[in-house]
């Protein structure tokens, strides 16, 4: 293990603007995680907020560098897709990165499934959805040698559970549904669903 790594601001310029990222940089490592979240933009993400930055830090302990990024116009898919492949090529092309993950929460599980079945980059090895809302999800059709992780809460509210059902059933193998008992929030369930996404990523962006 590494000793803890604080996240550092990243700006990754783009031609559509800059593009605000916390970047839990682990030296040497060939693996990042980027966290995306809702329709809201921000920083917000589950958990009131403190899920993405303990994933962060819990990453950085098994050698995953980890980028929390900050949409450039949240609740736009296009546009909120367009970043999150360009945070992929600029993690290819300048960190030199072989092995990427993305989570995102509600809408940001849409953008997850967005830029894992568009991204040409060829280092998207898993991603991870919370919540996610259906509308915009097609194109995990598209992620072929992706896993995929599927997380929603069977008390939730804002989006239901059919949602991450309907995204599990048109996602390639290999991939996983887990329904929790649980609200959008994941408050009560952060760490069971903090060690499912932890394991995942572990297993598929971790060189043997």
């Amino acid at each position: 293990m590494v000793g803890k790594i604080q996240a550092e601001k990243l700006i990754i310029l783009n031609p559509n603007g800059k593009i605000e990222t916390h970047f839990y940089r682990v030296p040497n490592s060939t693996s990042t995680v980027i966290f995306v979240g809702g329709c809201g933009g921000g920083w917000h993400n589950p958990n009131q907020g403190y899920m993405y930055p303990s994933l962060c830090t819990k990453l950085t302990n098994y050698g995953i560098s980890a980028l929390h990024l900050k949409y450039r116009h949240g609740g736009d898919l296009e546009e909120c897709t367009y970043d999150v492949l360009e945070t992929l090529k600029y993690l290819k092309n300048v960190e030199q990165i072989r092995h990427a993950g993305i989570v995102g929460w509600s809408f940001g599980g849409a953008v997850v499934c967005q830029g894992a079945g568009k991204s040409d980059t060829g280092i998207v090895k898993a991603i991870a959805t919370l919540a996610t809302q259906s509308a915009g999800v097609e194109s995990i059709k598209n992620a072929k040698n992706v896993a995929s992780l599927f997380i929603h809460g069977n008390e939730d509210t804002c989006l239901p559970t059919r949602c991450s059902e309907f995204t599990y059933r048109i996602a390639p193998e290999p991939k996983k549904l887990m329904v929790v008992n649980d609200h959008h929030g994941f408050f009560s369930t952060s760490k069971e669903v903090e060690n499912e996404i932890i394991d995942l990523f572990r297993k598929y962006l971790i060189e043997n």
